[in-house]
């Protein structure tokens, strides 16, 4: 059981509510809503809930919580699956539920709330034919939850991370004090894909770029991974949008020792976008040879960027969604992916429904989120829909399976989805290589006491 120095009792509780005027709850069917993330993997109680409304009374929690080395987690909505959201015993969890105000758009940027979704930012963007450069696959994300890990999106190949473009932030200090930060300053640095952990973000200034009214999207599909690969790199100088994936078509139960066991070919699959006002691409502009291009759609470049909200409806109508997700996102070296085959075979079916591998653009490093080294990037992901109980303990083994084979060969897990056990001082050390004394040092600097922390880290 993790131990925490200070812990919120009832004394800190009645006193939040007489000296700052702020409800603290510490019982009751409000505490039971934080106890879990969308992983479900993890629980943890918190000792005490607070919902600020005004950035004055954020301000004052975190000044009393600093002043007697109370813990606190900060919680968007709770999306990620290894604790990040989650407290440590006898911590409060503070709920950013509030915080969610989008500005209008200016010439290259929009300011936003931290609590804002990327819809509602996109919302607002796009009555200026404005974009981000890089979009979330899941647009109702929270801005600062993305900030917080690093993000990706269907640009990364071109763009890289979501962090990259990142103007200004403004964020709440462990003292309370409120700061207004640019680019290169270190607190900045620290607060992207810093995890909570060196400051609060009340709101963030994002980077935007012209984009066109429509997107126009050809759906390819490969038997053959190399030749995939090579359309991969090939479209990469023409498109505006690309998500590639390998799936499974199961081909029935093979016999083995331990009984049958289901068995599947794997094709790969390229979805290759082009934003355009009048005139859609020509999918022979492309010079791309997929084994079939199956399906040509044309669409508004707002119904693109929401074209994964009906498989999250549907995960919320089959009951999906309340069953547990043992996600897997790894930054790995191309040069893993000649493996690939070998790979794709030994996963259980049940758990790998589709692997997700885009390719990530190697930009200049930006805060905290850790990719390979070299310019040959891609993201691993398994986000399987939904799993019970019976099925999970061979997925943590499939976990275990992928960092022993990454993790030593320079990969780098995405800090957001299931880490496993909860990591220890090592884990990190290998995790940040060089970085690792920053990651120290800056928790010393910025959160000294420390207040900043969640049941991943809870130190």
């Amino acid at each position: 059981m993790l131990q925490t120095k200070n812990q919120w009792n009832s004394f800190h509780i009645k006193q939040c509510k007489q000296k700052l005027g702020q409800a603290v709850l510490s019982d009751g069917h409000p505490l039971f809503l934080f106890e879990e993330d969308f992983g479900k993997l993890l629980h943890s109680t918190p000792a005490a809930l607070c919902e600020p409304k005004t950035t004055e009374e954020l301000q004052a929690l975190i000044h009393y919580a600093d002043e007697h080395q109370l813990p606190v987690t900060i919680r968007g909505n709770g999306l990620s699956q290894s604790g990040q959201s989650l407290a440590v015993p006898g911590g409060l969890v503070l709920s950013m539920q509030y915080f969610n105000h989008t500005s209008e758009a200016d010439a290259d940027s929009i300011w936003v709330e931290a609590n804002a979704s990327w819809a509602s930012l996109l919302e607002s963007s796009l009555k200026k034919s404005m974009v981000p450069y890089v979009v979330p696959h899941n647009c109702n994300l929270s801005i600062g939850g993305v900030l917080s890990a690093g993000g990706i999106g269907s640009a990364s190949f071109k763009y890289g991370s979501v962090i990259a473009h990142v103007n200004a932030l403004e964020v709440v200090q462990a003292n309370g004090e409120l700061v207004s930060l640019k680019k290169q300053m270190p607190l900045m640095e620290a607060c992207l894909g810093g995890q909570g952990r060196f400051g609060l973000i009340t709101k963030a200034c994002i980077a935007l770029r012209p984009c066109l009214k429509n997107v126009r999207t050809f759906f390819l599909l490969y038997a053959d991974k190399n030749k995939w690969l090579e359309d991969l790199l090939l479209c990469q100088t023409k498109a505006d949008h690309i998500e590639s994936f390998c799936t499974p078509a199961i081909q029935g139960a093979k016999l083995s020792e331990k009984g049958r066991f289901p068995f599947a070919q794997w094709f790969y699959a390229l979805h290759v976008s082009r934003e355009y006002d009048n005139e859609p691409p020509d999918f022979k502009d492309l010079g791309l040879t997929p084994w079939q291009l199956l399906h040509t759609q044309d669409e508004t470049i707002h119904s693109y960027f929401h074209r994964h909200d009906s498989r999250f409806n549907a995960m919320k109508m089959t009951g999906q969604w309340e069953l547990q997700h043992p996600w897997y996102e790894c930054f790995i070296p191309g040069i893993l992916l000649k493996d690939l085959e070998q790979l794709l075979a030994a996963l259980p079916l049940h758990y790998a429904t589709v692997v997700h591998i885009a390719r990530v653009a190697a930009l200049a490093p930006t805060g905290f989120l850790q990719l390979p080294k070299g310019e040959d990037v891609f993201a691993l992901m398994i986000l399987n829909p939904g799993l019970p109980n019976a099925l999970i303990p061979s997925c943590l083994e499939t976990i275990k399976h992928l960092d022993s084979i990454f993790l030593g060969q320079g990969g780098k897990r995405y800090l957001s989805g299931y880490l496993g056990d909860i990591p220890d001082k090592n884990y990190w050390k290998k995790h940040f290589e060089e970085r690792y004394d920053d990651w120290v040092q800056l928790k010393k600097q910025y959160d000294p006491h420390p207040i900043f922390c969640s049941l991943l880290h809870h130190q």
